[in-house]
């Protein structure tokens, strides 16, 4: 029995059957070749890390074909071996994979050869959830949409997803996909955090109206949410942002009230900044993706499952960081006005 099992909890996985841990593991950093100076965890760092997640609860594990250049998928493939049929991968195909002119986007080609080198490094004849990494203007969506149907019917996969997508590109995927009786599309993968809320003018809308679970990515901003960096956002060596310069950009000016509160916040929970941003994200029904370079790190960011952020606490939050709304979102709430009365 899993030693930490009681103080996870699931959520329904989309539309599907599925059951998903609210937060999944990231494997960014794992992959000792280091290509991108994220982490470049060895396979006995990656294994323990792995097996610490699983003993949380964890069911969910994130990676990519592209992270480390395909590393990250070997070692997670090899970490997850001793329990493989008790969890859920998710991976992502659209990046460039080789020096070949069609080494790189959505067209049949390219997703083919992906999905099959994908599942040799993680040692396994499935996975659960197949992401595109963002859209691709230069194939049609028919050929994508048909791949990726191709696929489920396979067995290769079982869920198609989106990450960095557009509201309207989503839409026009799931109506082609009801049209055609394909596999509804289940998840998108995002940036989302304090410092970074952009996807509530239109990806929010249509996710709710048409059921998918949103996939956090960096829910601590690439480590500016843990207040290793301070208020004056100093990058030393040996950081994501001293290593790798600032991503996912943000304003730097906005960012520090938003961490004077979030501090406040933090000192009322008697607990870590870290802990509030991640809270924060949970109580907006995400999946939160967590990562990290050390354990000590990971097991930092398990406490957040224990702060219960107070409705007064969110509003304050959610103040700090809120961006006006755009046009047309709030023209329409303008026009709602008169249905007042449907709230009593």
């Amino acid at each position: 029995m899993h030693k930490y099992y009681s103080f996870m909890k699931y959520v329904k996985y989309g539309k599907s059957g599925l059951y998903v841990s609210i937060f999944a593991l990231g494997a960014m950093t794992f992959g000792d070749k280091n290509s991108w100076k994220l982490g470049g965890l060895s396979q006995e760092q990656t294994n323990e890390m792995v097996k610490r997640a699983y003993d949380y609860g964890i069911n969910l594990f994130d990676t990519a074909d592209v992270y480390d250049e395909g590393e990250s998928e070997v070692a997670l493939g090899k970490a997850l071996k001793p329990f493989r049929s008790e969890v859920h991968i998710a991976t992502k195909v659209r990046g460039r994979s080789g020096k070949g002119i069609n080494q790189i986007g959505l067209s049949r080609h390219h997703i083919r050869e992906s999905i099959r080198e994908s599942l040799e490094r993680l040692g396994t004849d499935h996975v659960e959830i197949y992401q595109m990494h963002s859209f691709d203007y230069h194939v049609p969506i028919e050929e994508t949409i048909e791949t990726f149907q191709d696929l489920v019917e396979r067995g290769d996969i079982d869920y198609p997803a989106f990450s960095n997508f557009q509201a309207w590109q989503m839409a026009l995927f799931n109506a082609t996909a009801r049209e055609n009786h394909y596999e509804h599309y289940h998840s998108a993968q995002m940036n989302y955090s304090l410092l970074n809320r952009d996807i509530e003018q239109e990806l929010f809308p249509y996710m709710q109206h048409d059921t998918l679970s949103l996939l956090a990515w960096s829910p601590l901003h690439g480590g500016v949410l843990s207040g290793k960096y301070g208020k004056n956002m100093e990058t030393k060596s040996g950081t994501r942002f001293g290593d790798r310069g600032v991503f996912p950009p943000f304003d730097q000016e906005s960012a520090k009230y938003i961490l004077e509160v979030a501090e406040d916040v933090a000192k009322e929970q008697d607990c870590k900044l870290a802990n509030v941003a991640l809270s924060w994200v949970i109580s907006k029904k995400a999946i939160v993706l967590v990562g990290a370079r050390t354990l000590e790190q990971f097991e930092e960011n398990m406490k957040s499952l224990d702060i219960n952020l107070t409705s007064d606490q969110i509003k304050r939050l959610d103040e700090a960081s809120s961006d006006r709304e755009m046009y047309p979102g709030w023209m329409i709430k303008r026009q709602d006005r008169g249905r007042d009365f449907e709230k009593i």
